[in-house]
């Protein structure tokens, strides 16, 4: 029996829908590599082309949203417990100088859920430690043989497995820091956080590396060219990996936890599933500067070209967090 041939024409159409849309169906498995690709590379002109007006964060809804806590963000969270400590383990004062926070411990807990601490370098990442430590009265970890901050040992990944609230890590992928692993993304200004990093490569050898400042004609070498061209990618590549892969994730903007640590520290102690205690937090906030504060050297070395490409990063960056319903980054002199 012949179709008449509007029919035809239908059928026709119906089954090149069917394919287009198997086809659709398909490439929703590689959103991940898509939104990360274009977090690298997509231009900024385009951005501003695909952000309508009514995408944009209102002033008023940027300054509260980073008050937010975590579970507005990323679902709900368990009820907050204080973690066993670990009785082995050494126990130390955090302000012993302090009669009216001497009181105040640091111990080591006992089978916590690894939580991850990912930055560039030179982001805070030491200071985040510092008060996570100072709220919570546990330790905080590295990935790195470094000494941790309130004991005379060195931080050993193997041996304080499930002993740490919280380890560090710098220059992450999917193989160090797995998708299912809970992250604090430390964001910091990526031209002030590149000019940090070079005068603490620069230290090398040196006591308190993080108080080291290069000569100020050291900018403006090959040397430092390279070094920033590198880092500029570096620092688009840790935050982008975490925005598209981690799966429980929490950012912090250093710039944001600068004007506000205790904010911050609450929004982290959520996340952390810890209870906030008032009376700590309030010691906290009269020593919260810590212990490894570095040099803040105000410096402009950076070409037009590295400016255009550190300003296509971030916003780059800052459409990946409104995706995540995050806000965007805040705005960088």
């Amino acid at each position: 029996m012949k179709l008449p041939r509007n029919s035809l024409r239908y059928l026709r159409g119906l089954i090149l829908f069917g394919i287009l849309f198997i086809l659709w169906c398909g490439l929703q498995g590689t959103e991940h590599g898509r939104l990360l690709s274009k977090a690298v590379s997509l231009p900024l002109r385009y951005l501003e082309q695909q952000i309508s007006p009514r995408d944009e964060f209102r002033a008023d809804e940027t300054e509260n949203d980073w008050k937010a806590m975590p579970d507005e963000r990323n679902g709900p969270l368990p009820p907050p417990r204080w973690p066993e400590l670990d009785s082995s383990m050494p126990t130390n004062p955090l302000w012993p100088s302090d009669p009216d926070c001497s009181m105040y411990n640091v111990s080591f807990p006992l089978k916590v859920r690894k939580t991850f601490l990912v930055s560039h370098p030179r982001s805070g990442n030491s200071w985040t430690r510092y008060l996570i430590e100072g709220a919570t009265g546990l330790v905080t970890g590295a990935v790195f043989k470094e000494k941790l901050y309130h004991f005379d040992m060195k931080n050993d990944p193997v041996k304080l497995e499930g002993k740490v609230i919280l380890t560090k890590i710098h220059f992450n992928n999917r193989e160090t820091v797995p998708d299912d692993v809970p992250v604090i993304l430390l964001l910091r200004n990526p031209a002030k956080s590149i000019v940090s990093f070079y005068n603490f490569r620069k230290a090398q050898g040196s006591g308190s590396r993080w108080l080291y400042n290069v000569s100020y004609e050291s900018y403006f070498t090959e040397d430092f060219a390279r070094h920033a061209n590198r880092q500029i990618s570096r620092w688009t590549k840790v935050a982008a990996d975490r925005l598209v892969y981690s799966r429980r994730l929490l950012v912090i903007p250093y710039e944001v936890l600068k004007a506000d640590p205790i904010a911050q520290v609450r929004r982290a102690l959520a996340f952390l599933g810890i209870p906030a205690d008032e009376a700590r937090l309030a010691c906290l906030r009269r020593h919260s500067q810590g212990i490894a504060l570095g040099l803040q050297r105000q410096a402009d070395p950076y070409t037009p070209q590295q400016k255009l490409v550190m300003a296509e990063a971030v916003a780059n960056i800052s459409e990946l967090l409104r995706k995540r319903n995050f806000p965007p980054l805040p705005a960088y002199n």
